[in-house]
């Protein structure tokens, strides 16, 4: 269910995995770090190679997911497909988590693991 910063680390070099940030674009952007600017030695910005899909995408305005159709279609359209590892992550790991059920339990990706570390690690 969860991937550890070690295995994360090591995707970086894989082909076959997607590492998935669903901040928002300030955060992915690197603008803000935890609802502020950066601080001190906090870093902002995504991790390298990262695919960025706000977690906010997967829901109609009314607040319920949307079909499984759209979801599928919004996945697939960048690149996020059942055959590839999935790693969504977010700051702290709610959001990943989220998007961890859409993927594995809407959707069926049978590789799909959160990364709860997230940005924050």
């Amino acid at each position: 269910m969860r991937v550890l910063l070690p295995e994360v680390q090591a995707s970086l070099n894989w082909t076959d995995c997607v590492l998935l940030d669903v901040r928002t674009s300030p955060e992915y952007r690197g603008e803000i770090f935890m609802m502020q600017p950066p601080e001190g030695t906090e870093r902002g910005g995504h991790i390298p190679g990262a695919v960025h899909l706000e977690h906010t995408l997967m829901l109609n305005e009314d607040g319920t997911f949307k079909s499984v159709e759209e979801l599928h279609a919004l996945y697939t359209s960048q690149g996020i497909t059942p055959d590839k590892e999935v790693f969504p992550y977010c700051a702290i790991g709610g959001r990943s988590a989220y998007t961890w059920f859409v993927l594995k339990y809407l959707l069926g990706y049978p590789h799909v693991r959160n990364y709860d570390g997230s940005w924050n690690e």
